[in-house]
């Protein structure tokens, strides 16, 4: 079934791909294009079920789980993979900063340590920023088009 193309909030979509909370879940709602959010603390947003459903007349049903589709945000193990490649790239960065960041992956805590580099290098870990947003971008390229999301309009960084 061909959807109708949806506004989508961007900024939201690319922050429930960034979040990195296990106990939170992110669906994209097909019909209206927000980002719904579930999970820890969102059960007891509303303590009596009633108050759900004293809805005026005239509003639109509930909508059914059919509408969300899940949203699946990058692994850890796929981080790890951008930070090796990161590191495997080199542009601009020093051989002192490379030789840091490729000794950071072989650590026990490699993400960790990694990040240690980067707190103590402003400009690599600017560049680390702008190289881990153009991998989140494409992921969420991707899954819009697995999914066949209709888009009424680009994405920003497309523009």
């Amino acid at each position: 079934m061909k959807r109708k193309p949806i506004k989508v909030d961007w900024d939201e979509l690319e922050s429930a791909f960034e979040s990195k909370r296990e106990e939170l879940v992110y669906y994209l709602d097909l019909v209206t294009g927000q980002v719904v959010l579930e999970g820890e603390g969102e059960e007891g947003a509303f303590e009596n079920e009633d108050l759900l459903e004293d809805g005026a007349d005239g509003e639109a049903p509930a909508r059914q789980e059919t509408t969300r589709l899940y949203i699946d945000p990058p692994s850890a193990e796929d981080e790890m993979d951008w930070m090796d490649d990161f590191a495997s790239r080199g542009d601009s960065c020093s051989p002192e900063v490379l030789e840091a960041l490729r000794a950071a992956l072989d650590a026990d805590d490699a993400a960790e340590a990694f990040r240690e580099v980067l707190r103590h290098n402003a400009t690599e870990r600017d560049r680390w920023f702008v190289f881990r947003s153009d991998r989140v971008h494409e992921v969420v390229e991707a899954w819009i088009d697995a999914n066949q999301v209709h888009c009424s309009e680009p994405p920003p960084w497309r523009g």
